[in-house]
């Protein structure tokens, strides 16, 4: 995620504005006009190196999205178990939150404006599917109907993600909440 905004010149610059202001005020409240003040440059500018703001923000939403289905492809790739991996797959994601908060947030916001453009083969839900379906097939996770484990299993541990902004002061620590969600995944398949 480190390359998404390495100083590629302007085009550096206007990415790393347009992700801070999509994450404070949300995609539909940045202008073009916004982007292009926040980065130091003209619109005219901008439009050198993007169509306009959702050409930004796509590539942007693109670029998390890659990078994080790499990681999850990685912890599947392990010798691990499906609880194991789904553990950690929980994991990696707080630990990217942590480290990255306006790149996820951003991601998780805009997830459903962007998802339908997105390529199949870098949609995560695919690698989180298969490790449930594996589960499945030892006999670790109790059959259920794979997309409706999907669902309780990315709700349960991204909406915590969602809400810790609103919510972080009745929310345990966030390193606590990272336990915790872990914890309730295992109990979750158990």
């Amino acid at each position: 995620m480190q390359q998404l905004l390495a100083n590629y010149g302007k085009r550096g610059d206007l990415l790393k504005a347009s992700l801070t202001l999509f994450a404070e005020k949300g995609y539909d409240a940045v202008s073009v006009r916004d982007i292009a003040k926040a980065a130091g440059v003209s619109e005219a500018a901008l439009y050198k190196h993007f169509k306009g703001k959702d050409d930004m923000a796509l590539y942007i939403f693109k670029e998390i999205v890659t990078d994080y289905t790499g990681r999850l492809k990685r912890v599947d790739s392990s010798m691990e178990g499906a609880i194991a991996k789904l553990c950690r797959i929980a994991e990696i994601t707080y630990d990217l939150y942590q480290e990255y908060p306006s790149e996820i947030r951003f991601a998780l916001l805009s997830q459903y404006s962007f998802w339908d453009l997105v390529e199949e083969e870098i949609k995560p839900h695919f690698i989180i599917r298969k490790i449930l379906e594996d589960g499945m097939a030892t006999g670790e996770i109790p059959r259920q109907d794979v997309y409706f484990w999907v669902t309780v299993y990315t709700g349960l541990m991204l909406q915590p993600l969602n809400q810790y902004p609103y919510f972080y002061d009745v929310l345990p620590e966030f390193a606590e909440l990272k336990t915790k969600i872990s914890n309730l995944v295992r109990k979750m398949f158990t």
